[in-house]
């Protein structure tokens, strides 16, 4: 028997194709970034600089930068750069995939620039994304040409002793917005900055420090998140995982998405926003929170999560931990109770209750007061205000189980629900909550539909949904239930319409 061995080369077109993303202008820098802090180093802060030049981006750091070795490693495609550097811990790259991507995706050009600690020699490498595209696909149509020279301060590095420098350009689409970066380093590497690390942006209209992010909630609703979540690996071992961060109640209902929950992974944020921990809807879009999760696997941009084993076993864990959480935002909806002292304070009591935290909540909150009226002066609008109707319908009474109240909801607008209505379903300690949230802009309701023949067949197929969802009956039974339901609403219209 004869093996063949054959040599496996990428073709250079791969350059053209591994810029065609869907990263922003923002997030694309954010992977370079995160480069600038794994180049830290030991024991040093990191200083970041970003120049928004005419079609040209730059971006310097005063890392440990690297030698001609660990260079040639780093433009090749895929390679284990863990191999040729030793990286603190923590450390967001892996294969030097993300930077190729991300300067790909910026311009059709780019050039490196690097001084290494303790060395006297600056390197510099080019790449052209059109060059590239017009190589045959061999060995030698991957050669890279790095020069080794004396430092020069005409170079992007000036007079710094050591760092990296990734100049970019022209651009793909034209200057970038320098607002949006800031906003996106700010929550990218808000711990970072937390720490002491910095992002200088310099352009046309100014200099600016990138910000960490910071949020508006219900202070006293604020819980803190130290989970652990035994997840079995690829060997089959099991791995104690942690789950570090906070979760909060916003103080006003969202119809822009912007509620869930920012993940982390190594101080770099994953996803903005996540939903998967519980069922996204109007009534809980005031959960809002982040979560730092080292064992989660990236994508090779590091612009969302792969899909891993211990996924499943985090979000059983999450849900479960999420559920005080949960009831405390639906309770805070409904009704208008966030503008109800007393309830609002029983909502609040409750949820720190659930979690032991020892906080006593014995005043209306200051700081959703003054976020709420801040609102007001501005013209801004919670959902809340666009509210048109709560009407608390009679309770469903299941044979030998508990009674099912009923809120309806009418809403003028809302961009997350697409449906007609949606709902939520609750239990409490002695009754189950049904709340139906309609969306009164919807093309359904637009044919003069009676208001309460609009209200009965909403609830009504809300409450199939629920009973089935809920397993509190089977469809044969919930269809029963239903139309029952439906035609004593409909004895009740036409005697108040006599």
């Amino acid at each position: 028997m004869s093996v063949r061995i054959v040599k496996n080369y990428p073709s250079p077109r791969l350059m053209e194709t591994i810029g065609a993303t869907n990263q922003k202008p923002a997030e694309a820098i954010g992977e370079l970034v995160a480069n600038s802090f794994d180049a830290r180093v030991e024991g040093e802060k990191v200083n970041i600089t970003i120049k928004l030049r005419p079609n040209k981006i730059v971006i310097i750091d005063d890392g440990k930068g690297m030698n001609g070795d660990v260079l040639e490693k780093a433009v090749c495609i895929a390679e284990d750069m863990s191999k040729h550097i030793e990286r603190g811990e923590g450390a967001k790259g892996h294969f030097g995939m993300g930077f190729k991507t991300s300067c790909s995706t910026l311009g059709r050009k780019y050039q490196i620039y690097t001084r290494p600690i303790d060395d006297t020699h600056e390197y510099h490498v080019s790449f052209d994304i059109d060059d590239y595209s017009n190589r045959p696909s061999n060995a030698d149509a991957w050669n890279v040409e790095i020069y080794e020279e004396a430092p020069s301060p005409k170079s992007p590095l000036g007079s710094m002793a050591h760092g990296t420098a990734f100049v970019i350009g022209p651009l793909r689409r034209g200057n970038a917005p320098t607002g949006a970066i800031l906003e996106y380093l700010g929550e990218a590497f808000k711990m970072h900055l937390k720490d002491g690390d910095t992002i200088t942006i310099c352009s046309g209209e100014g200099q600016y420090s990138a910000i960490p992010k910071e949020y508006q909630f219900i202070k006293e609703t604020l819980i803190d998140i130290h989970e652990e979540v035994e997840i079995k690996g690829k060997t089959g071992e099991v791995e104690t995982c942690k789950i570090d961060g906070w979760v909060a109640l916003d103080s006003s209902t969202h119809n822009d998405g912007l509620y869930g929950f920012n993940i982390y992974r190594n101080n770099q944020l994953l996803e903005s926003w996540n939903k998967s921990w519980f069922k996204p809807h109007l009534m809980t879009s005031r959960i809002i929170g982040e979560v730092n999760m080292d064992f989660l696997e990236a994508t090779f941009y590091k612009q969302g999560i792969q899909e891993m084993d211990g996924w499943d076993q985090t979000k059983i864990h999450m849900e479960e931990f999420l559920k005080p959480v949960v009831a405390a935002s639906r309770a805070i909806s409904r009704a208008h109770n966030i503008n109800k002292p007393t309830e609002r304070r029983r909502i609040i009591q409750k949820l720190n209750d659930d979690y032991e935290t020892g906080t006593s909540v014995e005043q209306e909150s200051e700081n959703g007061v003054e976020t709420r009226k801040s609102k007001e002066k501005t013209g801004g609008t919670s959902i809340n205000d666009k509210v048109k109707n709560v009407v608390r319908e009679e309770s469903v009474i299941l044979e030998g189980e508990k009674e099912i109240r009923i809120t309806y909801t009418e809403t003028e607008e809302d961009s997350y629900l697409q449906a007609p209505f949606d709902y939520s379903f609750s239990e409490e300690d002695d009754f189950y909550e049904l709340e139906v949230i309609v969306n009164n802009a919807h093309p359904l309701w637009a044919k003069k539909v009676d208001s309460t023949v609009m209200r009965i067949l909403a609830t009504s197929d809300a409450l199939l949904r629920a009973l089935i969802d809920e397993n509190l009956a089977t469809s044969r039974e919930a269809n029963k239930i239903r139309k029952e339901w439906i035609n004593q609403k409909f004895v009740e219209k036409g005697s108040e319409s006599k």
